[in-house]
């Protein structure tokens, strides 16, 4: 498939073939249109190229590749204005990307536009990745959405994740998860399956109170999960590890866990960083435990911060310090992370790394039980951290 992918619009400088992406008629030239049937220089009969076309079409892609631009233009230009959406796309590419000259994002968007509406499934996707980001045209993701919809219904897996992106999270578009679900299970099945959206759909049906289903979320996560998704990983292991939907594996899910925070998968990251505390399938090793909850805290993982903050003030692998302890709690608080907010409170009642302010401490305190999580601030955080698992604590 000879399409062009634009610097402007994919980020990407290289010339690539996307026939994986496409699914408009190849170009193929038609027996039938180089007849009768097509007048005389025609150079698109019926929506497929004549045999001139496709001799044109061959020699535009020849010569961008050997670097002449203008030839390209001129051939390419021949075929589009006769409505052949693939070269539509290919003069918008260059117009873009100002392979003839100045870029121009109006014709550019003019030739987009026409390809689009030929539907030609790499313009429809390029179309609404403008919309959707206000690139040369006016923000708009009602139509960002129409457009991925368009190309997801062609074929394309990258619009159909896109769209459901949008719908699971209501992000400019009204919140739809069921269509979301539909969209990302067409995304993540059959040849070209994209990972993210078998995990995307493994990590609603685990999440989603109304339309829980443990055997689906399972089922999308493990095929995730091996194509080395790292968020699936963690995903997964929480089914493993709680025994939802299938008879508990702790030792699986420290696999998952393992295999996650390899890649650096934050939550992954802190979960290891427990089971090396409290040595919960591994041996317990407390400077394994604090360089685990300082990866996860460097990834901005709020719940490592916290685990890295306990560590600091008790010396549990490191040299102790209340005031670098301290500066972690008030981090995580800030960020409003509740545990992190009850503890900097402990800190601010007892004056522990930090000035007293009682007043602060019961702001924090009041904000932490509102979010659901027991705090109790009169109790010192030296003697509220113990190095076991406590439950409601840890």
């Amino acid at each position: 498939m000879n399409t062009l992918t634009s610097r402007c619009a994919s980020g990407l400088i290289a010339l690539v073939l996307l026939s994986a992406c496409v699914t408009q008629e190849t170009g193929t030239a038609d027996a039938a249109a180089g007849g009768s049937g097509a007048a005389p220089g025609s150079l698109v009969a019926n929506g497929k190229l004549t045999t001139e076309g496709e001799a044109r079409r061959e020699r535009a892609f020849k010569a961008y590749q050997a670097g002449n631009k203008a030839l390209a233009y001129s051939e390419w230009l021949g075929i589009a204005e006769q409505g052949y959406a693939e070269s539509q796309f290919n003069i918008s590419v260059m117009e873009s990307d100002g392979d003839t000259g100045a870029p121009n994002v109006a014709r550019a968007l003019a030739w987009l536009q026409k390809a689009a509406d030929g539907n030609y499934p790499e313009a429809q996707f390029q179309l609404a990745q403008r919309y959707n980001k206000g690139d040369g045209v006016a923000k708009d993701v009602p139509k960002a959405l129409l457009y991925w919809r368009q190309c997801a219904a062609l074929g394309e897996k990258r619009c159909a994740f896109n769209a459901g992106m949008a719908l699971a999270g209501g992000l400019g578009v009204p919140q739809d998860e069921a269509a979301a679900r539909t969209l990302f299970a067409e995304a993540g099945s059959g040849a070209g399956a994209l990972v993210s959206a078998q995990s995307e759909l493994g990590k609603m049906y685990l999440q989603d109170n109304k339309d829980r289903d443990f055997a689906k979320a399972r089922q999308w996560l493990e095929q995730a999960a091996a194509g080395s998704d790292a968020e699936a990983q963690y995903n997964l292991a929480l089914i493993y590890s709680n025994g939802y939907g299938v008879k508990a594996d702790k030792r699986k899910a420290l696999a998952l866990y393992q295999r996650a925070a390899k890649q650096g998968e934050p939550m992954s990251l802190n979960k290891l960083g427990a089971a090396y505390r409290f040595g919960e399938g591994v041996p317990k090793d407390q400077k394994k435990a604090l360089a685990m909850f300082k990866q996860a805290h460097d990834a901005g993982n709020m719940q490592g911060t916290v685990n890295l903050a306990d560590m600091t003030f008790k010396g549990w692998g490191v040299r102790a310090s209340k005031a670098g302890a301290a500066e972690l709690y008030k981090a995580a608080a800030d960020a409003g992370h509740p545990a992190g907010r009850c503890r900097y409170a402990q800190a601010l009642r007892h004056g522990d790394g930090v000035t007293r302010n009682p007043g602060q401490a019961n702001r924090l305190q009041e904000a932490a039980n509102n979010a659901s999580i027991p705090c109790d601030s009169d109790a010192p955080l030296g003697e509220y951290l113990v190095n076991r698992r406590v439950k409601g604590r840890n």
